[in-house]
């Protein structure tokens, strides 16, 4: 059987909608998290559970404390 070399359209908007849409849950996750127990008590495990993620998937996205303020604070500035 030959092969066309076709393959299916990859979805890249898909993707970035999923992304983005991860990113926020672990945004808002933070900032709740920050609320209730206060930022010197919050870890990146917390953080990782209350928004459905793996650790490595929050250092994905913010790969520094900085990096996760500087997200958190735009969020709350929105």
């Amino acid at each position: 059987m030959a092969s066309t070399g076709k393959r299916g359209k990859y979805n890249l908007k898909a993707r970035a909608e999923r992304q983005q849409q991860t990113r926020q849950r672990i945004v808002e996750a933070t900032l709740d998290l920050h609320r209730s127990i206060g930022p010197v008590q919050t870890t990146i495990t917390d953080i990782a559970k209350r928004a459905g993620v793996e650790r490595q998937t929050v250092y994905n996205h913010f790969p520094d404390e900085l990096a996760l303020f500087t997200a958190c604070s735009a969020h709350n500035r929105a």
